[in-house]
């Protein structure tokens, strides 16, 4: 395995727990070793990433999704993996991670789409040079929970062309109870600043409609919280406009791990009401440069069956 000082008093996240990840795991509860649960051809994301001929399209995006996350949400719906090792995940080194993307572009991938990949971003910036080296030729994007240093981010300047992040919450109340983390919106906003200084604009092939470069920032609206909502959506509007892509989802689910001491507004799912007024709330923005999401995307069809 590829040594990297980084994961021996590991300060990649801001979570900032100093842990050597070579000894034992951190708050991200992961070692040293980049573990993949799962790679697949995936049509759940929006049709620049996926292809747009959405579900129908036989390529679709090659999605590598990583074990645990430095995020911890209660409600996460991803929460089988991003918990900490299921024992079930593939634990691969930089040269295996390389090998997983090249094989996706085999494949047909229309990109290489890193899932929740921070928490091993020193093993994620060597292994993208070695598949570069190796051929790969499609865009590398990186999907997080907006939860980043930008200084890990740093480590993969010049390297990511896509980046979708999540900016989930702007009170810091709010991101306390069910993020465990009060100074959310503050690392997400930054985190999204330095992820645009990288990609610039968004940009799209011509020809098929796929991104090339830029970002898609994703807000999952949750249960009674449309005023936070908004202010996330007045935050992006005005500070990008339609230089990025929004995508404001209505997918919240409440999942089966949830526990008892979980808000009450977590155990419902947002109301359609809600969801049409943020909606409305956008386009009167006039951004243009947006995805919203039909009712039926609601439940557990989007999310992928993991090997747990």
């Amino acid at each position: 395995m590829t040594y990297f000082e980084e994961y021996e008093h590991c300060r990649l996240c801001p979570r900032k727990c100093g842990v050597n990840r070579y000894e034992k795991t951190g708050f991200c509860s992961m070692g040293a070793s980049p573990v993949v649960n799962l790679y697949m051809l995936h049509h759940g994301e929006e049709p620049p990433i996926s292809g747009i001929k959405g579900p129908e399209d036989p390529r679709g995006s090659g999605t590598v999704f990583f074990e645990g996350c430095s995020l911890k949400c209660i409600f996460c719906q991803n929460g089988s993996i991003s918990g900490g090792p299921t024992g079930k995940g593939q634990s691969v080194d930089v040269s295996g991670l390389a090998d997983i993307y090249l094989d996706l572009q085999k494949q047909g991938a229309y990109n290489i789409n890193l899932v929740t990949p921070m928490h091993f971003a020193p093993s994620v910036r060597e292994s993208i040079k070695d598949a570069r080296n190796r051929g790969l030729s499609i865009p590398i994007a990186v999907n997080t929970g907006g939860y980043e240093e930008v200084s890990t981010l740093k480590l993969l300047d010049g390297l990511v062309d896509i980046y979708m992040p999540d900016f989930k919450v702007m009170s810091s109340k709010i991101s306390g109870q069910i993020l465990r983390a009060s100074d959310y919106a503050d690392k997400a906003i930054a985190a999204i600043e330095e992820m645009y200084r990288q990609t610039g604009p968004v940009i799209l092939d011509s020809d098929t409609g796929l991104m090339k470069k830029g970002l898609i920032v994703r807000h999952l609206m949750l249960p009674g919280q449309l005023f936070d909502s908004k202010k996330i959506l007045d935050h992006l509007t005005s500070k990008y406009g339609n230089n990025i892509y929004i995508s404001l989802m209505n997918q919240y689910t409440p999942m089966p791990h949830l526990k008892d001491d979980a808000p009450e507004y977590l155990r419902r799912t947002v109301p359609s009401g809600h969801y049409d007024s943020a909606a409305e709330y956008l386009a009167n923005k006039d951004q243009t440069m947006a995805f919203v999401q039909e009712a039926s995307s609601q439940g557990d069809l989007m999310i992928p069956s993991f090997r747990t």
